[in-house]
């Protein structure tokens, strides 16, 4: 049994590993801004031609994100509420964290609440721990409807079809139902990254209780044509067609398959490294162990196939990727690297159980005998300490707010918006802001006023033209992410 000072040390250890990577996000997003990138482009389209009409052209000139381009349609910037930018970053990482709790207490359901909110922190900092890009996971509101909303809804999914299986028949389970396939038609509708992965995630849990356990499991039949039906209606949509025609190297299918399992292929052995998954993979086996037991309630979600669970698991992360190379033919850009390895960390530790049960249903592992060595929590802590210390994501937001860069970003971001709203002119001439916080900054206005970023500004504000004066600053320069956008 372990010693309850190890117990609670362990447990002090996760809330503040949490901590330190929730609290950075939550200071940051009160500096945070509206971005040029796209924010502006579609508040303009929205105030301008209607809020309805702008998801039309956008369906028929640009993508068939029908969810996401709602959600973009409809940005604080459309009900004139500047501030509203301020709320998004730290609303998405709330509603990320509670869909990743809403899905760990289904599968760690009959632990305590305490072990489903710690687990739940330590997965939380593991993946900001190694996050791609934060600015597009939570403070660029253009990718965080488009990736982060649909994963977190994808998240909750999961835990709402756990729990349909409990629910009795009746009014409760209708509602349940509908809300499900609410969930699908938005997270199909958000992005492909989601769509792969939802459809393929459903194709595989319907078909397995179909050919394994001869159940023809019409609750899931009905996720799957929802699925499909809402595939449909993003795959029609005319303006995929216009985006997909912009790359010669789009539509290669043979290619497009080999280099997502390369590309998924350096990314995992990258993770294994810059994070401590292999050494809290070893910590987790008691946690494990006690949820495969006989008497454990959620037995029944890891008592599966090992290796079809082993070979699922890896299909679906290089499926995820394969939308980048089809689509545009160049690999996965930051934002869809963030939801691909927020479900290698799930998944990693799900096979993990699913591998325990064969372990102990063939006497490979004992759950009455087992003890962690104790050299591993000791391996597993330096680990943690060395990942925190060459963490990027950590290190650049303890920067940006640290050194100052967010504060002063956030002040010149102000007085550009008071520039902005005194009224209309023929040409408004704005300085470049000091310093470009890589946590909070996508891209700029340019000093062509002809380029899209200035015309939906000056459209948005009322004016004819808004040009970026070149100037020389000892502030840093802006680095554009969105050389790969999806």
């Amino acid at each position: 049994m372990k010693h309850p000072l190890v117990s609670l040390s362990v447990q002090i250890v996760a809330a503040l590993l949490f901590l330190l990577a929730f609290v950075p996000l939550l200071v940051l997003s009160f500096h945070n801004h509206p971005s040029a990138a796209d924010d502006y482009c579609f508040a303009d389209t929205a105030v301008r031609f209607g809020f309805w009409q702008a998801q039309k052209f956008y369906y028929d000139g640009w993508t068939g994100r029908y969810f996401s381009n709602f959600l973009v349609h409809g940005n604080p910037l459309v009900w004139g509420w500047y501030s509203g930018f301020r709320l998004i970053p730290v609303l998405a990482a709330a509603g990320l964290f509670l869909a990743m709790y809403s899905l760990l207490s289904e599968l760690l359901r009959g632990r305590s609440l305490k072990t489903q909110l710690l687990t739940t922190g330590a997965l939380f900092f593991l993946l900001i721990l190694a996050m791609q890009s934060m600015v597009e996971a939570f403070f660029w509101t253009a990718a965080v409807a488009s990736y982060t909303v649909p994963t977190a809804f994808t998240l909750h999914l999961l835990a709402v079809m756990s729990r349909w299986y409990r629910l009795r028949a009746g009014l409760l389970r209708t509602l349940t139902t509908i809300w499900a396939g609410f969930l699908v038609f938005a997270i199909v509708g958000s992005s492909e990254t989601s769509l792969v992965l939802l459809v393929l995630l459903l194709l595989s849990v319907f078909g397995y209780r179909l050919l394994f356990l001869r159940i023809a499991d019409r609750f899931l039949g009905f996720l799957v044509f929802m699925a499909l039906v809402s595939a449909w209606l993003l795959f029609r949509a005319p303006g995929n067609a216009i985006r997909m025609g912009g790359n010669e190297h789009s539509g290669e299918f043979i290619a497009s398959f080999v280099s997502s399992f390369i590309w998924l292929g350096k990314s995992v052995l990258k993770w294994l490294v810059q994070t401590p998954v292999l050494p809290l993979s070893v910590m987790f086996i008691p946690l494990a162990m006690r949820l495969v037991r006989m008497d454990s309630p959620s037995r029944p979600l890891f008592h599966l196939p090992p290796l079809i669970v082993t070979v699922l698991y890896i299909g679906f992360l290089a499926a995820m990727i394969f939308p980048s190379y089809y689509g545009i033919g160049i690999p996965p850009a930051y934002r869809v690297m963030n939801v691909v390895y927020l479900f290698f960390l799930l998944g990693w530790f799900y096979v993990l159980t699913v591998w325990m049960v064969q372990a102990v249903r063939r006497g490979w592992l004992r759950t009455d005998t087992f003890r962690l060595p104790v050299w591993v929590p000791l391996l597993a802590g330096i680990w943690v300490v060395v990942s925190i210390g060459f963490s990027i994501p950590l290190k650049t937001m303890y920067t940006d707010w640290l050194n100052g860069d967010a504060a002063i970003y956030d002040r010149d971001m102000t007085e550009r918006y008071r520039q902005l709203t005194q009224g209309s002119n023929d040409t408004l001439r704005l300085v470049p802001i000091r310093v470009y916080p890589p946590s909070l900054f996508v891209e700029d206005i340019k000093d062509n006023p002809e380029h899209l970023w200035n015309r939906c500004q000056a459209g948005y504000y009322g004016h004819k033209m808004i040009q970026l004066e070149t100037v020389t600053t000892a502030g840093r320069q802006p680095v554009s992410q969105l050389a790969t956008h999806p």
